[in-house]
């Protein structure tokens, strides 16, 4: 009988080519050049409920709050990037603007969310010129894997 063999492959997928987006007005627009991306780190608080008679001497606990932590990332510093620029102008506001953001993955699927942009920049003697990004999120991400869209024809 020969062996399947699919069976054993990885259905992974690698970071290459996931593209970051920011809503400016009523579209989306890539941020240019974005490297390693991280978050968000979607956490859940607890209160502790803890008593004198709590069963068999273990805590007790009960879910609170919720976080969505952060997504941070480093971009190539493009000047008059749209996305980029859009970063900037949206942390320079007082107080600064929440925007909408979308991470698309090469499989098509998204994380999508709200976050306040921060940015800082780096500007070393021998390395490119970058623009490192933290988006804190509020709210919910809304992950969405892609298949629903619907067939065209």
């Amino acid at each position: 009988m020969a062996e399947d063999k699919d069976t054993h492959e990885s259905k992974g997928i690698v970071g290459l080519g996931t593209k970051v987006f920011v809503k400016v007005e009523d579209d989306f627009i890539l941020i240019g050049e974005p490297k390693d991306i991280s978050g968000p780190q979607i956490s859940q608080e607890f209160a502790d409920f803890t008593h004198m008679q709590s069963p068999m001497g273990y805590r007790e606990q009960k879910a609170t709050w919720k976080t969505s932590g952060t997504v941070t990332f480093n971009v190539n510093r493009v000047t008059g990037d749209p996305g980029q620029e859009a970063l900037i102008e949206a942390m320079n506001s007082v107080p600064c603007d929440i925007l909408d953001f979308k991470l698309e993955f090469p499989d098509k699927s998204t994380f999508s969310f709200k976050a306040y942009p921060t940015c800082s920049f780096n500007v070393p003697m021998s390395n490119a010129f970058e623009m490192s990004v933290t988006l804190n999120v509020t709210g919910p991400v809304f992950m969405d894997d892609g298949s629903d869209e619907e067939d065209e024809g």
